[in-house]
């Protein structure tokens, strides 16, 4: 028994900088995931480090049978999933947004860890299995951010392909996990919203994502609860502040490390995002050339996002290190437990079943608030 992990397309260019790219897999095998790279020349200048290579990646399939979704997530998604379930991989590149070649690996999980034996895809029991992936490389802003530049069209951006395949064994999986977006909403100030979750499937992982300039998750987050046969059992319901402890509590604090080129005061998207309760979010490691400069910054506390506070007047190269929770906006909901079954909610058994987001009072109408769910799909 062993994992074949062999390039299908290796520095193959994109069809354009914004368009549909499709990915033929292979027929036949246990697929434990897709690994693939994304590389671009960043188009940063002094001063504009708000576009990233995950922004571009608008939506990233994995679709068989012509349409049935197995997978569906954008690229800043594909990254958090990957943190919480312990197969992000940091390469010195992948969050380098200078005037240089910007390199990303993400990894598209069909079990609950990265090489998980007990839930693969099997490519023999279903018709034309495919990646399909939605990108733009022309964007200059993102989720509010407004300080970006495009990638570079020359070089034209590319990316690897690997599927990591089972291979010469005798296991059978008990089925994949389908990870897709199921509600969202947009939000407003003091908002109570049941994000309702379709009944039928079997969940072992629910995820809140909000990620907006000013208005980032645990800004805008009053309560929230998990809501069964309409308050029958709230198993879950907590304020800003617990959901935030236990999310600690549960799953750490992530580590990202990146090159920006930020003038002092900007602000710009950071790559984790912290609660109102901690203000230090980064320190600086050293800047480009060697000369280690004092204390970075920290998280403004009304925004949510990064603001520099170099004691130069003029934008510098620098490497920064970040310490924090929720990547990408993104929480794992604490109820469910992907490694306990007795956890997991058998939704065809319920009436109904809900997501309850109650939000402050602050004036936050620009973020769309999204729910997404692991469903495990038996095969």
């Amino acid at each position: 028994m062993y994992f074949q992990k062999r390039y299908i397309k290796e520095d193959k260019t994109f069809i354009g900088t914004s368009g549909l790219e499709t990915i033929d897999l292979p027929n036949k095998g246990l697929l434990s995931c897709v690994e693939f790279v994304v590389e671009a020349k960043s188009g940063n200048v002094a001063g504009s480090p708000d576009v990233w290579l995950h922004d571009c990646l608008e939506k990233v399939e994995l679709i068989v049978d012509g349409s049935k979704v197995v997978k569906s997530l954008t690229g800043e998604q594909i990254l958090a999933l990957n943190m919480y379930q312990k197969c992000f991989y940091q390469d010195p590149s992948q969050f380098q947004n200078i005037n240089t070649t910007m390199r990303q690996y993400f990894l598209l999980n069909l079990g609950r860890f990265y090489h998980d034996l007990d839930y693969m895809l099997d490519l023999g029991k279903v018709n034309d299995p495919e990646v399909r992936i939605t990108f733009d490389f022309t964007k200059d802003s993102q989720n509010g951010w407004d300080s970006g530049r495009a990638f570079q069209t020359d070089p034209v951006p590319k990316y690897s392909m690997i599927p990591h395949l089972l291979r010469e064994s005798d296991v059978t999986p008990r089925g994949y996990i389908k990870t897709s977006e199921i509600y969202r909403y947009k939000s407003a100030a003091s908002l109570k919203e049941n994000m309702i979750i379709p009944r039928g499937p079997l969940y072992n992982g629910l995820y809140l994502q909000s990620r907006y300039y000013a208005e980032g998750l645990s800004r805008i987050l009053d309560h929230i609860e998990v809501n069964i046969n309409n308050g029958e059992l709230i198993p879950f319901r907590v304020a800003n502040g617990e959901f935030m402890a236990e999310l600690r509590r549960r799953y750490g604090d992530f580590v990202v490390a990146m090159v920006i080129d930020p003038t002092p005061r900007q602000q710009f998207p950071p790559p984790l995002e912290v609660s109102d309760m901690e203000e230090s979010v980064y320190w600086n490691v050293d800047v480009i050339g060697g000369v280690k400069p004092p204390w970075g910054g920290y998280c403004q506390i009304d925004s949510h996002t990064i603001e520099d506070w170099a004691p130069s007047t003029s934008a510098s190269s620098r490497m920064l290190v970040f310490k924090g929770i929720l990547p990408h906006g993104l929480a794992k909901i604490p109820y469910l437990d992907d490694m306990d079954e007795r956890t997991w909610i058998d939704s065809k058994e319920l009436g109904d079943f809900w997501v309850r987001v109650e939000q402050t009072d602050d004036d936050a109408t620009h973020a769309t608030v999204k729910l997404l769910a692991d469903e495990v799909v038996a095969q």
